[in-house]
């Protein structure tokens, strides 16, 4: 969205008043209250259902592709508020004893994101290497340093991480999983999502979409519904 740019005449007052309400609506979109009801929760754009792919052990997950409830979270990472959620769906994770696992796919928003796309791409050739554990330490750096993405950015984190840079060099450059990303995308998109994060919590036979960087509150109101 391009930036509508002030006149020196406009009171300063007006600008200021102009800055409080945007922040103001863009902090309510990002952060709903907990009592804020179902549509809320659900996102007033997204189905109530889905039906995504199942959670399997080809996933990056955090947890057993097998644990009762499975966060499936389609994710940007150069998107804000992917970045915002992390925390959130992780703590939730670590705080289940075992019962809530953690899966992110792709679903880079490259109309707005210029280093999503390679950023996935980046992702799947450490975790090519290093597995769901490469994949986590590489969303830990980037979410950490978003300012700091680009190419020699990821082929640092792949080095430090360990991974074989010659193989990594060669899947990056090839852009060896881009089918993969964007099909992905697709699932994410033929099942509501209209931009990140876009998360499924899949459970008990059931599917149901989370839109946005929830709080942890509604989250696990939509945890409960499935159990």
């Amino acid at each position: 969205m391009s930036e509508k740019k002030f006149e020196f005449s406009t009171p300063m007052a007006v600008v200021a008043a102009g800055i409080v309400i945007a922040g103001a609506i863009l902090y309510s979109n990002a952060h709903p209250s907990p009592g804020a009801g179902a549509a809320a929760v659900a996102g007033q754009n997204v189905p109530a259902s889905v039906n995504v792919p199942a959670p399997s052990a080809a996933d990056h997950i955090i947890g057993s592709p097998n644990a009762p409830v499975v966060l499936i979270e389609y994710s940007d990472f150069e998107c804000p508020y992917c970045d915002l959620v992390y925390p959130t769906l992780k703590g939730i994770v670590d705080k289940s004893n075992g019962q809530i696992a953690w899966v992110m796919r792709n679903f880079p928003l490259k109309s707005i994101h210029p280093e999503a796309n390679p950023a996935a791409n980046a992702a799947e050739c450490i975790a090519e290497q290093l597995g769901s554990t490469g994949w986590f330490k590489f969303a830990d750096a980037v979410f950490s340093n978003q300012d700091k993405m680009g190419s020699a950015y990821y082929a640092q984190l792949a080095q430090q991480f360990g991974a074989d840079m010659s193989k990594y060099n060669s899947c990056f450059s090839s852009s060896k999983y881009q089918s993969k990303i964007d099909a992905e995308t697709a699932d994410a998109e033929n099942n509501g999502g209209q931009g990140t994060p876009y998360t499924v919590v899949y459970g008990n036979g059931k599917q149901i979409p989370v839109s946005g960087a929830q709080p942890a509150a509604n989250f696990n109101s939509v945890i409960q519904s499935i159990k």
